[in-house]
This record gives structure tokens, C-alpha cells and sequence, in this order.
């Protein structure tokens, strides 16, 4: 099945893109005026369909194991302590909302949400499961009228959209005038990514990059940039840490092999110092609709 090759960068529109690495059979390209990663080689759009189902296990988890989803209950949890800090309760919409355990919280503490996936499995439990308003599909300009929420929410989803530029324009419409947008993405400038990528070549390995999922690689300048030409004021930049076990999985595993375990003597320390240095590997931006 031949794939869609993207010839010209999704930010500032370049044609030069600059072959980066190499992984799972997916290329990473890295843009030579803005510096945006991306994939050049994505998936098709049946690829994706299948990418995010439960048959590829894509959130699976979190239809049955309980574990997986106190996991994410934390995460979730986490994440409206995030968003408290900067809106109150008010109409609400969360971009890529899975199963819908963020929007679970979002409901309890007093937030009118509602919620997009575009996985028609994640949907449905939220649906059926959670009680909660979710739509299925991807956001088009007519999904929703215009000005409808105060706040949207996009937490590590950014990433996964096959274009960014075009979600961004979408989300400025349905945006109230003076709403926030909330995004929440991995940092490809983070101390632990940007290092690691100093050796990635010479290892044949990138640890923080994960296509397909992850289409695009955002520092927090790339993903500025990005909210700025969609119309969007940044107020907040917050740095985090991806935690430890999923860049580098259990205890256990760190020493299946002499060079696994060197790579982790590398840079865990990096992953767990970079948000203390305002180079976390995880990062929430927020902006504000501007008039």
C-alpha cells in the first residue's frame, strides 16, 4: 500500500527536509528552517484506523485491566490540577479524550465537557462505560458551532494528528473568544531527548521519538510557533517528565543487555534532572484565543 510522503514541512512550510533517523520502518525528517521533526512516511488513513483499535491493542488496557486505568486516573488527576491553575469550571471540550477518564474528573469537579476520539473502540467506553457526551471521528470545521467551549484540551494528542496546522485552525473557531487551549506533548528540546539524539545515529536508536503514533516531534519553539500562526497567544509554558518507566521501562528490564543498561546509566539521570532545568521531555503549553 503506497503512503502519502510529506514534501513540505507542516509549520513553516519548507520543502527542505532533512533525513534524522530511521525507526520501525518510519522516517524521521527534521525541517532546516523551523527544526519541526515529523514522519515523512505516515501511515495511511486504514493504517491509522487499525493503529487505534483494540485489535492492535491501543488503549486496550484500559477496557480491562484495572491497573492501566488507575494509572491513567492519576494522569488524568494531574491533569485538571494542571488546568485549575489556569481556568475555572466552564464548557469544555477534550480533543483525543480516549476512554474519557480525564473527562470523568473534568465532570465531577464541575466542568460542562464533552469529548472527541477518533478510536470508535475508546469512544464507546467512554460512551457506554463513563456516561459521558463523546463524539467519534476526527475534528472537522463543522463538528461543532463556532465559540462553543471556553476551554479545549488536547492532552498528548498534538502529536498523533496527521496535521497539526489544520487541527489548530479548527479549534480557533470553536474556541470562545478569550478561551484557552491546552496542550500537552512530549519535548523533542528536552535534556534527555536533545542528548540522546546527539548519539542516536551512531546507537540506530531514539528512544523519545515513537511512530507511527507520533507524527510530529514539538520542542516547545516549534509548537509556539505553531499556536502563534493559529491565532493563539501563549501564556504558560510548564516543563514535566515523562515518567521514567515508560521511557525506559521497569526496573527489570533496565538490564536486559550490557547496552540497554549503559543507555540507561546515560540518560535516566538526564530524564529525571530536565524539568528542574526547564528542559522537561514532556511539556503543557497554554494559550489563549486571541481577537
Amino acid at each position: 500500500m503506497n503512503r502519502v510522503v510529506v514534501l513540505a514541512c507542516n509549520l513553516c512550510g519548507h520543502a527542505g527536509l532533512a533525513p534524522l533517523l530511521r525507526k520501525d520502518g518510519f522516517d524521521l525528517v527534521r525541517c532546516d528552517v523551523c527544526g519541526l521533526i515529523c514522519v515523512a512516511n505516515p501511515p495511511t488513513d486504514k493504517e491509522l484506523a487499525h493503529l487505534y483499535s483494540f485489535e492492535s491493542g491501543y488503549h486496550a488496557a484500559l477496557h480491562v485491566d484495572p491497573a492501566s486505568v488507575a494509572f491513567h486516573d492519576r494522569e488524568a488527576a494531574a491533569n485538571l490540577r494542571m488546568l485549575r491553575r489556569h481556568a475555572n469550571a466552564g464548557r469544555l471540550l477534550d480533543i483525543g479524550c480516549s476512554t474519557g477518564l480525564f473527562l470523568r474528573a473534568a465532570r465531577d469537579s464541575g466542568w460542562n465537557g464533552q469529548g472527541l476520539e477518533y478510536s470508535p473502540d475508546s469512544s464507546r467506553i467512554a460512551r457506554e462505560r463513563n456516561h459521558l457526551d463523546v463524539r467519534t471521528g476526527e475534528l472537522r470545521d463543522d463538528t461543532y458551532a463556532p465559540n462553543a467551549f471556553d476551554v479545549i484540551t488536547l492532552w498528548d494528542v498534538i502529536e498523533h494528528l496527521p496535521d497539526p496546522r489544520l487541527a489548530l485552525s479548527h479549534i480557533r473557531r470553536i474556541l470562545a473568544p478569550g478561551g484557552l487551549l491546552v496542550l500537552k506533548t512530549p519535548n523533542a528540546d528536552g535534556l534527555y531527548p536533545r542528548m540522546s539524539l546527539l548519539l542516536a545515529r551512531r546507537l540506530g536508536f531514539w528512544g523519545h521519538a515513537e511512530p507511527p503514533g507520533h507524527l510530529y516531534q514539538f520542542s516547545i519553539s516549534t509548537l509556539s510557533r505553531l499556536v502563534a500562526q493559529a491565532g493563539f497567544e501563549v501564556v504558560a509554558v510548564h516543563h514535566q517528565r515523562i515518567p521514567i518507566t515508560y521511557s525506559f521501562g521497569s526496573v527489570r528490564g533496565w538490564f536486559r543487555s550490557v547496552k540497554w543498561a549503559g543507555y540507561c546509566a546515560l540518560f535516566m539521570p538526564l530524564a529525571w534532572l530536565g524539568p528542574y532545568l526547564a528542559r522537561g521531555d514532556d511539556q503543557v503549553l497554554v494559550a489563549r484565543k486571541t481577537a
